[in-house]
């Protein structure tokens, strides 16, 4: 069995794998497509009143997505979650919330920003985020 890997990105390890089969004709072959994922950042920060932690992630093709994950870690802070494409219009604003879970189709490729506010006036507070890039692998499997 042969095979033909077609990886449609690897955004964050920037390059794209191309590989094709050897003695086997097209009318052979089919094709699988496989999600794949890559965590781009999961770390927990400290973010101080009316303050901003940004992380910027790189779509390299329109249609893939972020997952994107915020908790607050204790008591105090007040989240809200912001996300600009890279022409710089806002594509996601959430209200504020302890636990903040949105998943996002890149309508572009580039870089994508992702702000986490606080926007308690007093109080620092502590997060854990995570943003996970998905994107599809197709393979063509010749027999």
């Amino acid at each position: 069995m042969n095979r033909r890997n077609y990886l449609t990105a690897v955004a964050v390890s920037g390059g794209a794998v191309l590989a094709g089969c050897t003695g086997s004709s097209d009318d052979e072959c089919r094709t699988e497509t496989e999600e794949l994922s890559e965590t781009i950042y999961d770390e927990w920060e400290t973010v101080g009143a009316g303050q901003t932690w940004t992380v910027r992630a790189e779509i390299e093709e329109a249609g893939h997505e972020l997952d994107i994950l915020a908790i607050r870690t204790d008591d105090g802070a007040r989240p809200l979650l912001r996300v600009e494409d890279p022409s710089g219009d806002l594509v996601l604003e959430t209200d504020v919330a302890e636990r903040i879970e949105r998943r996002i189709t890149a309508e572009m490729e580039g870089r994508y920003y992702i702000y986490l506010d606080n926007t308690a006036a007093v109080t620092s507070g502590q997060w854990d985020l995570d943003v996970t890039y998905f994107y599809e692998a197709e393979t063509e499997i010749c027999e």
